[in-house]
């Protein structure tokens, strides 16, 4: 019996080999999307997946995967709505392109024409800063610089805006690309200078009501009860919902792959959607020709891309000989990604609720492949191993941090020292305060969620924990001390998306 099988399993793998290899390669377009759809999500266990391809104007493949509540093992369908984040950024660029359209702004206008209160840190640039400036993310500002403002804070857009000034400066003025929410912030605001309505009613009467966007909401605070949510999850646990107070126009929007579908239709159409004309073919050129160039790795070469840049709402680039205007959206919980490929007639949109960075990218690489017929390489298994990579770097960071606290050190002064208000011009003020002969942390602007108890790290360091936001690592809040007296604090907290230590905190009261 064993020499049977020995010799015959190999023998209908022979036979099978051949059978799947030609099953595989006579699919038919669909079928491919299909297989590395099923295949993305079975690998990479985003918690749910909802994704959309439109060839010719018509919706060709759909797919949803995954739950849109873990906790209730809700299943996701193809209309519910994901807060898509940064993809609102091309909302809002063509929001202005719609004023501009109208003869109302020009994308050359000066922002102070707008905002004659806003400043930056550089005269010359506060002076000669442009909308079209703003929209293409080359400021001078570092990416993600001042999103500690926005995020989770109580601050109005006009005090995120009013702060902006103490932010540095990281480069000459339009030499660099720096990823930027708040000048969005900014653009929203225009708009409502412009118009007199608020940004949000200007998106829902421009683009959702003429394009049918029925599902769609500019922000969380719009839903009605009627919403078929696709909740946000991390490590396939349910989060809150966020709300937006300030910072709306650069990430607050919600839809779902099929409203989607719709707004990249009538860019693909030179503007027109059925019957009417949302936005002249002139003014969608102008949203997709690049502004600020962007850097090409050597990794982005291999992949045969040759230009990297941003236009205004949307990132521009080639790939397999096509040119492809993309953008991504994260926030806690989600991310998105809207794609259209003008050579191919072609829509790309991906939603998903499990925060998995990576399935987005190995998704619209896999389809431009099946698309143009020429396959760089297998993306499930190049993203796999770049996972597993940045996985194993994160916690061996982690673990190295770890080794820096000093156990048999002490602080340098009674505990009561520490206690008081400190404030950092651009954020705001942090309260730490004594109870219980333990130290507590918290700053104030974002007091529902970067609050935490301290605990003594090594001489005149204190370990936060930012419980409330699992995405961030535990912070280390280090002291200055003069002549005995506690004089301010910084906090060492790394983090991609936060820029922490921006921060100088000098004490203002005990």
């Amino acid at each position: 019996m064993k020499s049977f099988v020995k010799f015959f399993i190999p023998f209908i793998l022979v036979i099978l080999i051949p059978i799947i290899y030609f099953l595989k390669n006579n699919e038919n377009e669909i079928q491919k999307y299909d297989r590395v759809t099923q295949k993305v999500f079975d690998q990479f266990h985003t918690t749910g997946l909802n994704v959309a391809i439109i060839k010719d104007g018509n919706i060709i493949y759909e797919k949803s995967l995954g739950y849109k509540n873990i906790n209730n093992l809700t299943y996701l369908n193809n209309n519910a709505v994901f807060n898509i984040a940064s993809c609102t950024k091309a909302f809002t660029a063509a929001a202005i392109g719609k004023l501009v359209q109208e003869g109302l702004l020009s994308w050359d206008d000066k922002v102070t024409d707008y905002i004659p209160e806003f400043k930056l840190a550089d005269d010359c640039t506060t002076e000669n800063l442009e909308i079209r400036d703003i929209l293409s993310h080359r400021t001078g500002l570092g990416t993600f610089y001042g999103d500690l403002l926005w995020y989770y804070t109580d601050y109005s857009n006009e005090q995120v805006i009013e702060r902006m000034q103490y932010l540095p400066l990281k480069y000459d003025f339009r030499t660099n690309f720096g990823y930027q929410n708040n000048m969005y912030t900014i653009a929203g605001e225009i708009i409502e200078k412009v118009t007199g309505q608020d940004w949000e009613d200007f998106i829902q009467q421009t683009f959702f009501e003429p394009l049918e966007m029925k599902s769609s909401r500019t922000s969380s605070d719009k839903f009605d009860g009627t919403e078929d949510i696709a909740f946000p999850h991390y490590n396939d646990s349910t989060l809150g919902i966020y709300y937006f107070s300030a910072g709306k126009p650069a990430a607050s929007i919600w839809s779902s792959t099929r409203d989607l579908a719709n707004w990249v239709n009538m860019l693909l159409n030179d503007g027109k959607w059925k019957n009417e004309q949302i936005l002249s073919p002139e003014i969608i050129q102008t949203l997709i020709t690049p502004h600020t160039i962007k850097t090409v790795s050597k990794e982005y070469e291999k992949w045969g891309t040759h230009f990297r840049t941003y236009a205004l709402g949307w990132n521009v680039y080639d790939y397999n000989g096509r040119k492809v205007i993309e953008h991504d959206g994260g926030m806690p919980g989600y991310i998105s990604k809207v794609a259209w490929i003008p050579e191919e007639n072609m829509g790309v949109i991906i939603l998903n609720n499990g925060f998995d960075i990576f399935a987005n990218d190995v998704l619209i690489y896999s389809y431009l492949d099946i698309v143009t017929e020429k396959y760089t390489k297998d993306w499930v298994e190049d993203f796999l191993t770049s996972k597993n990579e940045y996985t194993a770097s994160v916690k061996q960071f982690q673990e190295k941090r770890l080794t820096t606290k000093m156990v048999e050190t002490t602080p340098s002064v009674p505990l009561n020292k520490y206690t008081g208000i400190y404030r950092d011009k651009m954020y705001g003020d942090a309260e730490i305060t004594i109870d219980n002969n333990e130290l507590n942390f918290t700053l104030i602007p974002a007091k529902r969620v970067f609050t935490s108890k301290m605990q003594h790290w090594a001489d005149d360091v204190f370990r936060v924990d930012f419980i409330k936001d699992p995405y961030l690592n535990f912070g280390l809040i280090k002291f200055e001390i003069n002549e005995s007296e506690v004089t301010g604090f910084t906090i060492d907290l790394p983090s991609s998306d936060f820029h922490f230590e921006n921060l100088k905190f000098t004490k203002i009261s005990k």
